[in-house]
C-alpha cells in the first residue's frame, strides 16, 4: 500500500518532506516509507526472479495525433494534447510482456509510434562510470574501470543529461532547524552503438587532469560532451520529471567522497541524504534502448 499524507490522505510523491497537495509537514515515518518505495521502484532488480516477464510501453509522441492518443490510452483530450505538446519518447506503463505486445500492436494500427521494450533489456543497461578524462581535439578520452576509452560522435546514438535532486532526511527525534542545503548534482550518460551500458560522467567526481580549472566542472564537461557528440541527439527531458527520491549511495571517489564526513559522525547526526540518481539511471536506460531500437 502506498504511503499517504495523514492530513489529506493522498499518495506521497517524495520531492521534499511536505505533502505536494496540502502542504502539511510529513511525519518522519511517512517520509521514510515513501523513500523506501521510491528505492524499490527505481532500483535494479533480478527480473528473471521477479515473476513473469514484463515490458515497458514507450511512445514517441513527436508530432503524434492527439485524438488517436486520447482514444488509444483512454485519456482526456486535454491530457492527450499536453503529452503531444511535450513530444518525444515517453514511458506509458510497465506491464506483462504479452499485454504490452498486444497494446503496442493496437496503438501502431491507430497510427502511433510505439515500442514494447523487455524490462530485462532495460534493467541490464547499468552505467559504466568514467572517473576522468581529457579532450584531445577530436575525441573524448575517458578513464573507466576497464581501461581508457576514446569516444566520438560515430560511437554514440544518444546523450542523456539531467540534474540530480538532493535533500536531507532527518529523523524526527533529531529534527532541528537546518540552514545548510545540499548542492544539486548532475549526470551525463553517453549511450554507445555497440554496448547497451552508457558511460556515466559526474562533473563533481570527474578528474580533468588539469592543475586548476578556469570554469566550473559542469560547464567544462558540458563543452567536452557537446564537441564529442556533435550531431548526436541529446535528451534533456529528465529535468521535467518529478523527483523520486531514495537513499543516496555512498560516493567511492572524486570530490564528493573527499567531502563526506566519517561514518561515525553521520551515524551520530542521524542524517540521511536522499537523491533521485537511480530514477535518472532508469530513465536513461530505457531512453538508450529506445534510441538503439529506432536506428
Amino acid at each position: 500500500m502506498a504511503a499517504s499524507c495523514p492530513s489529506c490522505g493522498r499518495p506521497v510523491a517524495l520531492t521534499r518532506p511536505q505533502c505536494l497537495y496540502c502542504g502539511a509537514a510529513l511525519p518522519a515515518a511517512v517520509v521514510e516509507e515513501a523513500a523506501r518505495q521510491a528505492a524499490v521502484e527505481t532500483a535494479p532488480v533480478d527480473v528473471a526472479a521477479a515473476g513473469p516477464p514484463r515490458s515497458l510501453l514507450i511512445l514517441n509522441l513527436e508530432g503524434a495525433d492527439a485524438q488517436a492518443l486520447a482514444a488509444g490510452l483512454a485519456l482526456s483530450a486535454f491530457e492527450a494534447a499536453q503529452r503531444v505538446k511535450r513530444g518525444g519518447w515517453q514511458l506509458h506503463r510497465i506491464m506483462p510482456a504479452e499485454e504490452a505486445d498486444r497494446t503496442a500492436e493496437r496503438l501502431a494500427r491507430a497510427g502511433l509510434r510505439v515500442l514494447a521494450l523487455p524490462e530485462a533489456e532495460v534493467r541490464v543497461a547499468r552505467p559504466v562510470a568514467a572517473a576522468g578524462g581529457s579532450w584531445t581535439g577530436e575525441v573524448l578520452t575517458l578513464r573507466t574501470e576497464s581501461g581508457p576509452l576514446a569516444v566520438g560522435a560515430g560511437d554514440l546514438v544518444l546523450v542523456v543529461r539531467g540534474p540530480i535532486a538532493r535533500e536531507y532526511l532527518t529523523p524526527e527525534k533529531a529534527r532541528r532547524f537546518r540552514t545548510a542545503t545540499l548542492d544539486q548534482g548532475y549526470r551525463f550518460h553517453l549511450h554507445r552503438r555497440e554496448d547497451p551500458r552508457p558511460l556515466e560522467l559526474d562533473p563533481a567526481a570527474f578528474d580533468f587532469g588539469l592543475a586548476s580549472l578556469t570554469e566550473s566542472s559542469l560547464l567544462l564537461l558540458s563543452s567536452w560532451v557537446e564537441k564529442a557528440a556533435a550531431g548526436v541527439p541529446v535528451d534533456v527531458a529528465f529535468r521535467r520529471e518529478a523527483p523520486a527520491l531514495a537513499p543516496a549511495a555512498t560516493e567511492t571517489g572524486g570530490i564528493e567522497a573527499a567531502l563526506q564526513r566519517p561514518a561515525e559522525a553521520r551515524k551520530e547526526d542521524a542524517v540521511q541524504v536522499l537523491d533521485n540518481l537511480e530514477q535518472f539511471r532508469f530513465y536513461s536506460a530505457w531512453r538508450g534502448c529506445a534510441a538503439r531500437r529506432a536506428r
